[in-house]
């Protein structure tokens, strides 16, 4: 049964990124989610990016502007995002620029 299904809003622990690479994806359902992000020990930045998936195999950016996120410092941070009809999400972490950051993901979805 897909993440989201049974009530009026989950949340499920992502896998902790330490390095360039994905989340596993994770399948939901409803049209909104809300990805909290939680990053320590960042040199300059970190980018991200939040995505999507109809199939399971092909994803996308979920940023209306096709934009990815850059965070310059530590801390948590929440990201909204309302209209995602997909089967399945995941956070990317895109690059790293100094330090040896660990991106640590919520995702909640209604």
């Amino acid at each position: 049964m897909p993440f989201g299904y049974d009530s009026g809003f989950d949340t499920i622990t992502l896998a902790t990124l330490s390095s360039v690479g994905v989340t596993a994806a994770q399948s939901v359902t409803g049209a909104a989610m809300t990805f909290q992000v939680t990053v320590s020990s960042i040199g300059t930045n970190v980018v991200i990016r939040f995505e999507g998936s109809l199939d399971g195999t092909n994803f996308f950016n979920l940023s209306s502007t096709n934009t990815d996120t850059t965070i310059t410092a530590n801390g948590t941070y929440g990201y909204a995002l309302s209209g995602c009809p997909v089967q399945y999400a995941r956070l990317r972490l895109v690059s790293v620029s100094g330090g040896t950051p660990s991106i640590a993901t919520v995702l909640g979805v209604s």
